[in-house]
C-alpha cells in the first residue's frame, strides 16, 4: 500500500488521471507541431518567397498558439492536477520554436532579418502564463472537485480491509 502523502504528492505533480495526463501530452506534442509550422511557414515566406505581410502574421500567430497552450496547462490543472504534465504542455510552443531552430540551423536559404524577432519572448510568456494557470487550475480543482479523495475540504473516506 502506498503512503497517502506520497499518492497525493505523485498525483499533484503527474495528475490524477494517468490516462488524461497522456492525452494532455499528445496535446503538447500537437501545439508544439502547431508552433513549428507557423514559425516554419514564416521564415519560409520571408527568406524564400519574400512575403512582407508575413512580418505581421507572424507574432499574433504564434501568441495565439502559446495561447492556446497555456490554456491548456490550466485545464489540465484543473481537470486532472499534474503540474508537470501541464508545464509541459505550456513549453510546447517553445518546443516547436526550438525544434525549428535546429533545423533552420542546417538550411543554406537566407535567413529573414526581423521576421521572427519576438518569438523566444512570446514562447517564454506563454510558458511562464501556463505554468501559472496549471497552478491556480490545480488549486481550484482540488478545492472544488467532487471526489472525497481528491479534495482537500473533504475528509478521505477510511479504507476498510
Amino acid at each position: 500500500m502506498v503512503d497517502p502523502r506520497v499518492r497525493t504528492a505523485l498525483e499533484l505533480l503527474f495528475g490524477y488521471n494517468r490516462g488524461r495526463s497522456g492525452i494532455y501530452l499528445a496535446y503538447a506534442a500537437i501545439v508544439a507541431a502547431l508552433a513549428f509550422v507557423v514559425v516554419a511557414s514564416v521564415w519560409g515566406g520571408l527568406a524564400v518567397f519574400d512575403f512582407e505581410r508575413f512580418r505581421t502574421v507572424g507574432q499574433p500567430l504564434l501568441l495565439g498558439i502559446c495561447g492556446l497552450a497555456a490554456l491548456l496547462a490550466g485545464l489540465h490543472g484543473y481537470a486532472n492536477d499534474g503540474v508537470v504534465i501541464g508545464a509541459t504542455v505550456a513549453i510546447g510552443p517553445l518546443a516547436g520554436l526550438l525544434a525549428w531552430g535546429a533545423v533552420a540551423y542546417n538550411l543554406s536559404l537566407p535567413t529573414p532579418t526581423a521576421g521572427q524577432a519576438g518569438f523566444d519572448r512570446l514562447a517564454i510568456l506563454g510558458f511562464i502564463v501556463g505554468v501559472l494557470l496549471a497552478l491556480v487550475g490545480t488549486l481550484v480543482g482540488r478545492l472544488t472537485s467532487s471526489d472525497p479523495a481528491r479534495n482537500v475540504r473533504e475528509e478521505t473516506p477510511l479504507e476498510v480491509d
